[in-house]
Order: C-alpha cells, then sequence, then structure tokens
C-alpha cells in the first residue's frame, strides 16, 4: 500500500506545479492546505519507503509526506528567487556541519542519514513558502489560516478527550505536548493580527482555542508559554506600529490573564502531585545522563542517536534514569542539550547562532515594514519562532518533523514578507525614477 501512496505522491507534484503555473492564483489555497496538513499527517498522509520502525531514536527511517509532495510542487511552479539573510544560510551551514562531523564520529550513521534527510525536508517547505509569500500577496495569510483552523479543530477535539475522561488530551495528535508547542505558530501570528485591528474571525478563534489547549492539555510549559507568548506579540507589535487599540487591546488581554490564571492552576494541579515529582526527576535524570554523554562525546554521538548510547553507553544507568520504557525510549527533554549530544558543540554553535540572527533579521525589520496585515503577521511569525524556541528547552519535541515543518513554515513566512516588502520598494523607487526621468525630458526644450 505504501508504495501505492508514493507512486501518488509522485503524481501530484507535476499536477500541483502545472496547476499553480497556469493559475498563479491558487497558491494561496496550496498554501491554506499547507497550513493544515502537519497536524493531519497521522492520518495516514506520510510513508516511509525506508523504516527503521523499531529504532529507538526520534526518525524511524526516510519519510516521505504530502507537504513534501505539495512543497515540490509549489517550488517547482514558482521562479521568484528569495534571498535568505546570509546570516542565517552560515549558521545553518554550521549546524549542518555538525551533523557530518557527529555522523562521522558517531554510533550509527544509517539513523543519521534518516535525521538529514528530515532536516532537507524542512528546507523544502522553507524555500516553498518564502517563495509563496513573495509571489502571492495573500499566501502568508492563507497559510496562516490552515494553522489556525487545524488548532481550533485540535481544541475542540481535545475539549471532547477531556470531558470524556482524559486529564492531559492531545487532540488527535496525541500528546499534550506536540499539540501545545505546534499551537505556537497559530496562536501568536493570530494575536497579532487582532492587535492590528484584524476583523478575521479565525484569528480571535485562534487565540481563544489556544488558551483552551493549554487548558485542557494541562501542559506546564504550554500554560505559562501562552501567556508569556501573548506578552512577546504584545511588545514586538507595539515596536513595529504603536496605537491606541494596541495598547487597549494589551491591557485587556493582560488583565484576561490575571483573572483566568487561577483556572490554569487548576489545570497544572489536576496532575496528582506524585506525577508531578515523578516526572520532574525524570526530567533531572535524563539531564545528568546528557550532561555525560555530552562530557564524553563533544563531536557528538550522531543525529537520531541518543538513546542508543544513553543506553547501551551505560548513562542512562548512571543517571539512575528509570527502567519504565517511556523513560528509557525518550531523550533527553531539552533540544538544546539534545542537539548538543547528538551534533557535539559544532551543531549547538549552528543552532544558536540560527535563531539568534533569524531573530535580529525580525527584530531590525520591524521599524521599517509598513502597516497592513501581512505586516502585523511578521510581528506574530516572529513571536511564534521565539516562543518556540523557548518551548524547546522544556521539550525534545522539536527535533520531530511535524515540529521541524512548522518552524520551517514560519521562518519561512518571516523572510518571505521581508522579501517581498523588499520588492514593492525597489518597484515603488524604479517608478519614481522612471517618473523623474520622464518629467525631465518633457521639461527640456527640443534641439535646434
Amino acid at each position: 500500500m505504501k508504495w501505492i501512496f508514493i507512486a501518488a505522491l509522485l503524481l501530484i507534484v507535476p499536477l500541483v506545479a502545472a496547476i499553480l503555473r497556469g493559475r498563479p492564483q491558487f497558491i494561496s489555497a496550496a498554501c491554506f492546505f499547507l497550513g493544515v496538513l502537519p497536524f493531519f499527517l497521522n492520518f495516514h498522509l506520510y510513508v516511509a519507503p525506508i523504516s527503521w520502525a523499531y529504532w529507538p531514536g526520534i526518525v524511524k527511517g526516510i519519510e516521505v509526506s504530502l507537504v513534501d509532495a505539495l512543497s515540490l510542487g509549489m517550488l517547482l511552479a514558482t521562479r521568484e528567487h528569495v534571498q535568505t539573510p546570509p546570516a542565517i544560510k552560515a549558521f545553518f551551514g554550521i549546524y549542518v556541519l555538525g551533523l557530518v562531523v557527529s555522523t562521522v564520529m558517531g554510533q550509527q550513521a544509517i539513523p543519521a542519514i534518516f535525521y538529514a534527510w528530515q532536516l532537507m525536508r524542512a528546507v523544502l517547505l522553507y524555500m516553498a513558502v518564502s517563495r509563496a509569500a513573495v509571489v502571492s500577496p495573500q499566501a502568508p495569510l492563507a497559510l496562516v489560516a490552515g494553522i489556525a483552523g487545524s488548532v481550533v479543530f485540535e481544541s475542540v477535539v481535545a475539549s471532547w478527550q477531556y470531558l470524556h475522561g482524559s486529564q492531559q488530551a492531545g487532540g488527535t495528535l496525541g500528546h499534550r505536548t506536540m499539540i501545545g508547542i505546534m499551537s505556537h505558530s497559530a496562536v501568536m501570528p493570530a494575536f497579532a493580527l487582532v492587535l492590528g485591528g484584524s476583523r478575521r474571525w479565525w484569528a480571535w478563534a485562534a487565540v481563544v482555542a489556544g488558551a483552551v489547549i493549554a487548558f485542557v492539555g494541562a501542559s506546564r510549559a504550554t500554560i505559562g508559554l501562552y501567556g508569556l507568548g501573548l506578552l512577546i506579540t504584545l511588545v514586538l507589535s507595539v515596536r513595529h506600529k504603536s496605537s491606541s487599540r494596541k495598547l487597549a487591546i494589551g491591557a485587556l488581554a493582560l488583565v484576561t490573564l490575571a483573572i483566568v490564571a487561577p483556572v490554569m492552576k487548576i489545570a497544572i494541579d489536576r496532575r496528582p502531585e506524585e506525577a508531578r515529582i515523578s516526572s520532574n526527576q525524570e526530567r533531572t535524570a535524563l539531564i545528568d545522563a546528557a550532561r555525560m554523554i555530552i562530557s564524553d562525546h563533544p563531536f557528538g554521538v550522531g543525529a537520531n542517536n541518543y538513546v542508543l548510547v544513553a543506553n547501551i553507553g551505560g548513562y542512562s544507568d548512571k543517571a539512575g534514569v528509570s527502567w519504565f520504557h517511556e523513560s528509557r525510549s525518550a531523550p533527553v527533554h531539552n533540544s538544546y542539550l539534545l542537539v548538543l549530544a547528538e551534533l557535539g558543540w559544532i551543531g549547538l554553535i549552528g543552532l544558536i547562532g540560527f535563531l539568534f540572527c533569524t531573530f535580529h533579521v525580525g527584530w531590525k525589520a520591524l521599524r521599517r515594514l509598513p502597516g497592513g496585515e501581512r505586516s502585523e503577521l511578521m510581528v506574530g511569525v516572529l513571536a511564534a519562532l521565539i516562543i518556540s524556541s523557548i518551548h524547546s528547552a522544556f521539550e525534545w519535541i522539536t527535533m520531530d518533523f511535524r515540529m521541524h515543518y512548522m518552524l520551517a513554515i514560519d521562518l519561512g513566512l518571516m523572510v518571505g514578507i521581508l522579501a517581498a516588502q523588499s520588492r514593492t520598494a525597489r518597484n515603488i523607487r524604479s517608478r519614481a525614477e522612471e517618473s523623474s526621468v520622464a518629467d525631465g525630458a518633457v521639461g527640456r526644450p527640443a534641439p535646434a
């Protein structure tokens, strides 16, 4: 069956490319589906031509999905060149260098290649999104609308699970952490649109849905970062364009957060105290194991190799990690420590530099962007990237392919919106120069 699905993906690529090349107005519709799909890949929308189903690492094969096919088709249909900021490319190259070095020096090379393949799929999606944002003015809004619609749907499903006895509902994604961290890519851009004066219903609905997901999922990080994310979005939005409306809505949001804080505390307390203590002890033990691995392997043990090395190398035993399957099969709950353990110091330097440069580019652009929905959307995307990066310090889930997709979408939107604005500014200057030349030609006397 999987080979039939792979054949269908191969047919979808030229079909999408042909449709979008002939009808560019459909690019925004394709972007909407790109926003929806990462939340529904569990419904048999991805397969692994090469599968190591029982591999203990995060990536279990060479995988392909409907997102990849749609991204490639969109990329083939567009010809617009989008310049990624050089500093971002440089630090991404350092990250890849860490991946290569750790693969050569690591335990198992093939699982590391699985992760490299996953990373390149994210790059493919980034390129497709950044181009679409330049070619189609409505593409960024359509893409975020797709993510927001999925988050609203997930909040309904998770609420149903909660009402039927689930203490930590995870929606169709299956886990509170996954649904929580993926919701950031909808909540922050949606709130930025609300602050900017947008009356789109899905923007308001996404902000509410994010709060619902935080409550029914009872994830401490999701609950805390939901409030922090709204605050960061407000600060960035005011830096972009300050207005009395933004300040009023921001003040109302802060008052609302203060009112619902006790309710969120109830959600956290829903988990038995023993479970919370056990979770904290498990996290501490995993961190201790990761630090021992880092000390012994400064160049990394190889991407996708952490769980294997932690167990067969005796690090989990020394750190006192529980023998429960969930504990022994999970990486350290900190994406930065995980990258340091697997890709070494080179990989971590690349990752930290990549994120810092991304934030710096977005921060510098805030003041020079003109008003409008696309600019407000960019503010929210930057906030989502910041909050997802903070969340990554408490979870390993960032290394899952769904989160790679979400980060690629956010970065692609930010770079694409900035590139579109730069192109618009160049066109305006060009028309102004042409007009000036034409006016000068009319004013000059004719030669004798």
